[in-house]
């Protein structure tokens, strides 16, 4: 992973800050045996913890970014409206798996309160496991993980909302019964703020453009159901109990969630067979269909070129999602002509 600069969101915080938050959750005799910053995250900061703890000696404890405070122009807030709320929604979204028979983290608190330390934060159980990028897992092992994930997903997606949006920690969702107006509101969002950085203006323009054009296309859909939408092998948790039958731990991260159209999950643009033999359900392979995917893929493509660009700067990323962006945009303009 290329080295990430210092943009305000993803930063440590002290070991007294660390100490105060453990003896305050889990009690004032809790002493601290080791602690270390975990790689690979570039929004929240991570740490696994030891405890001299009876209950939890081995947790994670994982911080949102700093409560920066926003400015009357939410184009120049450096977080997006969604992720200020999403880690205290984490909980609601566990549950939500469990209840369908997912694997998922136990949260152990989550407070978003401001009164220990401004940034939303979760004490979580340690669970000890590989990723599902693991070299150690092989290639016949991944094909059963991956269809034990397709089912997963499945499941997930059996899980629906009363409306299209984001999941709130009261389990209310914050958004709209039409999908268009969830899209719309989310394309506006992302090209303001790549707008005020002088970033794919044009681009930004086009993407607003195109999902204020085909709302009808959109709001064909009219289910919301549950989707992870970061589900990649990073998410995925692998622990083997058996020898050589490495199983699903966990399914992490699952705080970009939202009330979507289940196609809206771009795993399933994905060409595993393996996972789509566990998924089960075809993909809707009408015009409409295909034009609504494509339609995400701009959308997954931009928000991900401005965040590694200019929220979390890594600009090698950045490029490759910037280059994606403009030949989704122009499959689009020959999808139309044609």
């Amino acid at each position: 992973m290329n080295a990430t600069r210092s943009t305000g969101l993803h930063q440590p915080v002290t070991p007294e800050t660390i100490q105060i938050l453990v003896k305050h959750h889990f009690g004032t005799a809790t002493n601290i045996i080791s602690q270390h910053i975990m790689q690979g995250g570039l929004f929240n900061t991570t740490y696994k913890l030891e405890l001299e703890h009876e209950v939890h000696p081995h947790v994670i404890l994982r911080l949102a970014p700093e409560r920066i405070c926003s400015s009357a122009d939410p184009a120049a807030d450096p977080l997006f409206s969604f992720e200020r709320t999403m880690m205290s929604a984490e909980p609601v979204i566990y549950e939500h798996y469990r209840n369908v028979g997912i694997p998922a983290p136990h949260v152990i608190v989550c407070d978003d309160s401001g009164k220990l330390v401004p940034r939303t934060y979760m004490f979580m159980a340690f669970i000890p496991s590989v990723q599902l990028d693991h070299p150690s897992i092989c290639a016949e092992q991944k094909d059963r993980l991956y269809r034990q994930l397709g089912a997963y997903t499945a499941a997930m997606h059996q899980i629906k909302g009363h409306s299209f949006g984001w999941p709130q920690k009261d389990g209310t969702i914050r958004g709209s019964e039409r999908w268009s107006d969830v899209l719309l509101a989310y394309a506006r969002e992302t090209a303001d703020k790549a707008a005020a950085a002088n970033y794919m203006p044009e681009a930004g323009e086009e993407i607003v453009t195109l999902f204020e054009a085909h709302r009808d296309l959109f709001d064909q859909v009219t289910q919301p159901v549950l989707v992870h939408n970061d589900l990649w092998e990073a998410n995925v948790l692998i622990q083997t109990p058996v020898q050589d039958r490495p199983v699903i731990a966990a399914v992490i991260d699952g705080d970009r969630s939202m009330f979507a159209d289940r196609e809206y999950e771009a795993i399933l643009s994905g060409k595993s067979a393996s996972f789509h033999a566990g998924y089960g359900m075809e993909l809707d392979m009408s015009p409409e269909g295909q034009t609504r995917r494509l339609a995400y893929r701009i959308l997954s493509s931009f928000f991900n070129a401005y965040v590694h660009e200019h929220q979390v700067n890594q600009p090698e990323d950045g490029e490759v999602y910037r280059q994606r962006t403009l030949s989704l945009l122009k499959e689009w303009k020959q999808l139309l002509v044609n």
